[in-house]
């Protein structure tokens, strides 16, 4: 019996022996990287990256929700947005900013359908590829610029990354601006970037400020902003109007605020009101818990007690000689009148 169970045992060693060195021989420990995405504010914020960039650079940098109110001439505006919150009189509001010396930097609005950035079909017409009326909504910054957007280009994969000069600096930059509709405008330029004549970058100089329009802001994001020299040309973009900027507002979403929010800061008396209507409402319709506790049984006086009540009540009525008393006697006689004596 010991000896069978000895056998058993060297039998499971060589069996666990076997199988760990089959194991060893076929599969092997590797490495392997997956892209698993931006994490934390990152991943909804694509000027998260550019926000750190600033700050490393000794710039002080501020992400915005929304635009509700101008910052000082002095700090860089940086809308990454199609700016369809932003009504025409909110657009004449920062163009009169810019004008006192304040620096946009934006975002040309693309059409609503942007299917024919991804058209890679060479029998589709040319002029099928040009944004019309219908396909973009009315921009008003646009319209007070004088911009247009032109054809669809898609920079060939030799010229890429673009080579760029900036005025004063004598490095040559390297900027993939990659898909683009062309800028076009009827204003007065400072200066721009093209390619093969299709601007995809204005300078424009309005009052004492600056706009800078570029197709997209693309390169400055959280997935392109290390690439090639986007974070050099970014720096330069920033100091095309001030020496040293004090500040810098960030804008990346083109959302309204939530509702809970909208409704916190206009109507946040009649959410108080709501708040302790609500529950003392359900508080007095909810149901009794139990039953109702009955009420006390009145209590009666004895018939003694009214008899004798009002003997006395009679009684201090002949002592005072009222003369309302023969008359009450009388009554009560003919309601209840003496029996006739008996024979």
């Amino acid at each position: 019996m010991k000896a069978q169970r000895i056998g058993f045992g060297l039998l499971a060693i060589l069996v666990l022996v076997g199988a760990t060195l089959s194991f060893l021989n076929t599969f092997e420990l590797k490495e392997t990287e997956e892209h698993v995405g931006f994490k934390g504010e990152a991943k909804t914020n694509n000027l998260y990256a550019a926000r750190l960039f600033l700050k490393s650079m000794g710039i002080p940098a501020q992400r915005q929700e929304r635009l509700s109110t101008l910052p000082g001439t002095d700090t860089v505006l940086i809308i990454d947005t199609q700016r369809y919150t932003l009504s025409t009189q909110k657009i004449e509001e920062l163009l009169a900013w810019v004008e006192r010396g304040g620096h946009l930097i934006t975002r040309a609005r693309t059409p609503d359908n942007d299917a024919t950035l991804y058209n890679d079909d060479e029998d589709e017409d040319e002029d099928e590829a040009k944004p019309t009326a219908s396909q973009s909504k009315f921009d008003p910054l646009q319209t007070a610029l004088g911009v247009t957007l032109g054809e669809n280009i898609i920079p060939e994969e030799d010229d890429l990354p673009l080579q760029l000069e900036r005025p004063g600096y004598p490095k040559t930059l390297e900027v993939d601006p990659e898909f683009f509709y062309a800028l076009e405008t009827t204003a007065a330029v400072q200066s721009q970037q093209a390619y093969q004549n299709n601007a995809w970058l204005l300078e424009i100089k309005r009052g004492s400020g600056l706009i800078t329009l570029a197709a997209n802001l693309d390169f400055i994001e959280n997935a392109a902003i290390d690439d090639y020299d986007h974070a050099e040309f970014f720096w330069h973009l920033l100091h095309g109007l001030h020496p040293q900027p004090q500040n810098v507002w960030l804008i990346h979403q083109d959302d309204l605020p939530p509702l809970w929010k909208l409704l916190w800061e206009r109507a946040w008396p009649l959410l108080l009101t709501l708040a302790l209507a609500i529950p003392l409402g359900i508080l007095a319709l909810s149901p009794r818990f139990g039953p109702l506790q009955a009420a006390p049984t009145p209590e009666r006086r004895r018939i003694l007690e009214h008899i004798h009540a009002s003997g006395r009540f009679m009684w201090k009525r002949h002592q005072q000689g009222d003369t309302q008393y023969p008359a009450f006697t009388d009554a009560v006689e003919q309601l209840s009148p003496k029996p006739k004596d008996t024979p």
